[in-house]
């Protein structure tokens, strides 16, 4: 074709085909009249804004408000179809666009400025659209659609989810190996420290050094367990253990005053010690006074018995309190047996090493007493008052006068005839008592 062919006028396009140039007009508003040409080849324009589409698979349609086609994919081939059949002499429209998701979203977004929604076509491919509107000059608009397959995107998310994946499995693996020796190092520091607090509560001699960490916290944590475990420990050296487990447990009060309790009290005491002690080295002394309480205080602690006091060269020792203890009767009888033998052992060394033996005496009487805190709100001491305290003194001095080693009262005897010998003596009138007492030999076990 030489001539051009009118194919179309819009209200503000002429268009004209040529071949191969497409012509288009615009009047001029607001300027002097006249008339604004270019020659476009809009086959080329057509595939310059597919080349912008979205995605691989996308679409891109623009068209007038006439609903003329300015650009669309197949544009050439609408072009070569109006020139070779005269009765569609005209620029391709959107009416002619009948299937296809394109038809689709131009049906939903007929009469709308702007809209936007998702279809599927006949591939079962799913598609985003969006119609939107936009203007010419003053009075002239123009549409645009964009269509985009959401598995264009998708592939993208996925790769770039593969990708993070295995970026953040190489990155976990290389942290594994720093997390386990890290966690590691926490988990044994904080192992070491629940190793000490069970140690603190059996008043267990503390380790050597306090659980190290780099951890600050934890390693704050360690000292301040160590400094407690110390402490206790200690502490449990000044005070019974049973009084010092009782005040941890709470099953014991630390505030003054106390309880009626049935206990058996056993007092000791060192024949002749005022004598020992003036020709003795302090010094010397000590040291054996020390050795001596040791072995006594272990045979009276393997019975379960409360250290009370330590009195000069006496001891106090009681049974049943803050624990009960059924047969504490039975214990506190053997517990003087097993102290009495523990004693003469002892002495055997002493005279090796030139020391002058220490023979005890014991007093053991069982009765009500008052058991609980006695001192004042500054220091207290917990021990048991009452007359039964007062007899089993009592009891520890008549030795004397009976040349005895172990004394005790008809209570003791009738509650533990059936396990020990016992030699009865007569009744007395313990000093500071208004009643007399029978008074009993403990000579040893029934065999």
């Amino acid at each position: 074709m030489k001539a051009d062919r009118p194919l179309v006028s819009s209200p503000y396009l002429a268009f004209s085909i040529g071949a191969p140039v497409i012509t288009i007009s615009a009047p001029l508003r607001g300027k002097v009249p006249g008339v604004l040409a270019a020659d476009l080849k809009l086959d080329t324009f057509s595939d310059f804004v597919q080349a912008q589409r979205p995605g691989e698979h996308g679409i891109v349609l623009i068209f007038d408000s006439m609903g003329s086609l300015i650009a669309h994919p197949d544009f050439a081939q609408f072009v070569v179809d109006a020139m070779t059949h005269p009765s569609q002499r005209q620029l391709p429209n959107v009416k002619e666009i009948k299937t296809g998701v394109v038809a689709t979203a131009l049906r939903a977004s007929l009469g709308r400025d702007r809209y936007e929604g998702s279809n599927r076509d006949d591939r079962g491919r799913d598609y985003l659209f969006r119609m939107a509107q936009f203007t010419l000059g003053e009075e002239y608009t123009a549409n645009i659609l964009l269509l985009a397959v959401q598995d264009d995107f998708a592939q993208n998310v996925r790769s770039l989810q593969f990708t993070g994946l295995m970026l953040a499995t190489i990155a976990g693996a290389a942290f594994i190996p720093v997390v386990w020796i890290f966690g590691s190092g926490m988990s044994r520091a904080l192992k070491n420290i629940t190793a000490q607090a069970v140690k603190l509560q059996t008043l267990a001699a503390p380790d050597p050094s306090p659980v190290a960490s780099r951890i600050k916290e934890i390693h704050e944590l360690g000292g301040a367990m160590e400094l407690a475990q110390r402490a206790i420990w200690s502490f449990a050296h000044f005070i019974p253990k049973e009084i010092v487990r009782g005040i941890i447990d709470n099953s014991i009060s630390t505030e003054l005053g106390g309880v009626r309790e049935e206990i058996t009290v056993v007092f000791t005491d060192v024949r002749d010690f005022t004598s020992i002690a003036e020709s003795a080295d302090p010094d010397v002394l000590m040291h054996q006074m020390s050795r001596y309480f040791s072995v006594l205080t272990e045979a009276f602690l393997a019975e379960g018995g409360t250290v009370d006091k330590f009195i000069g060269d006496a001891m106090m020792v009681f049974w049943n309190a803050p624990n009960p203890q059924p047969n504490h009767v039975e214990r506190a009888c053997r517990a003087a047996l097993v102290g009495r033998a523990a004693c003469d052992r002892l002495n055997s060394q002493f005279e090796t090493e030139g020391l002058k033996p220490f023979f005890t005496r014991f007093g053991i009487h069982v009765g009500d007493a008052v058991v609980g805190n006695l001192g004042s709100t500054e220091r207290m001491n917990y021990t048991a008052l009452g007359n039964t305290v007062n007899l089993a003194a009592r009891l520890e001095g008549l030795n004397k006068q009976f040349g005895t080693n172990i004394l005790v009262s008809e209570g003791v005897y009738l509650r533990a005839q059936h396990c020990f010998q016992f030699r009865a003596l007569e009744s007395v009138l313990a000093k500071g008592m208004t009643r007399e007492t029978r008074v009993f030999e403990l000579v040893g076990a029934l065999t």
